[in-house]
């Protein structure tokens, strides 16, 4: 797994990597993917905002959470809510095309043929 993180309009701390890294883990146990996770931590006035997105084998799950309180607040709140996706299957590809097969036969009864057909007047 690949966490990428980046911060806006604030300061990137070891202690804030390495809370990300933690909860990002977590997402592991629910695909045998490899998941490449992206992160970007951003501080507006009094908000603090968070987007993560999960991309995988066939799959992209995005999340975002904001908290006034905490930026760990919000991370948290993030990694539940993409928890929540992975454990409801929105990683699962669907199947674009169902296989229709028909089931064809050569056999033609042998009480139906052309000559009764044209005799039946």
């Amino acid at each position: 797994m690949e966490v990428i993180i980046s911060a806006k309009h604030m300061e990137l701390t070891p202690s804030l990597k390495s809370h990300v890294n933690e909860r990002m883990i977590r997402l592991k146990k629910y695909t045998d993917h490899n998941m490449n996770v992206d992160v970007s931590l951003v501080v507006e006035k009094f908000r603090n905002k968070i987007h993560a997105s999960v991309k995988g084998k066939g799959f992209k799950i995005n999340s975002d959470a904001e908290e006034p309180d905490s930026m760990y607040k919000a991370i948290d709140l993030c990694v539940d809510k993409l928890e929540t996706q992975l454990r409801r299957g929105k990683h699962n590809p669907r199947a674009k095309k169902i296989d229709k097969k028909t089931i064809r036969t050569n056999s033609i009864d042998e009480d139906f043929s052309d000559e009764s057909l044209m005799t039946q007047d």
